[in-house]
């Protein structure tokens, strides 16, 4: 059998999130919620240069495409999706064939002033 995903006690997710120079660094979090635990067990670092700059909103999704081997049916993976401000909405993972749903927003990110905000 193989173990859970996530041990010990999980950081706050909007804790989880800095900045250091290009790189947005999300360490790993935990989220309860419909009586699951979604969990991203590793560090992801997304480069900033790689984003057109604006606004987006960091969010926590369920990722349904991912391998999940794990046995523990209340435990899934989570991911990061980063939902770019276009005009006067918010993008939606759900809008975009990535096949994930929405969890949390977990904070703001200016990638011009390279700054997170809390949602």
């Amino acid at each position: 059998m193989a173990p859970p995903l996530w041990s010990g006690t999980p950081p706050e997710p909007r804790r989880a999130l800095s900045v250091a120079g290009a790189t947005l660094r999300i360490a790993p979090f935990l989220i309860r919620k419909w009586e699951q635990r979604y969990v991203s067990p590793v560090t992801l670092c997304i480069d900033l240069d790689r984003l057109p700059p604006g606004l987006y909103r960091i969010v926590a999704v369920h990722n349904f495409r991912a391998e999940d081997c794990n046995p523990d049916l209340e435990e899934c993976l989570a991911g990061v999706f980063l939902a770019q401000r276009l005009d006067s909405r918010w993008e939606e993972a759900e809008d975009h064939p990535v096949e994930c749903r929405s969890l949390e927003v977990l904070g703001h990110l200016d990638t011009v002033a390279r700054r997170i905000t809390p949602p």
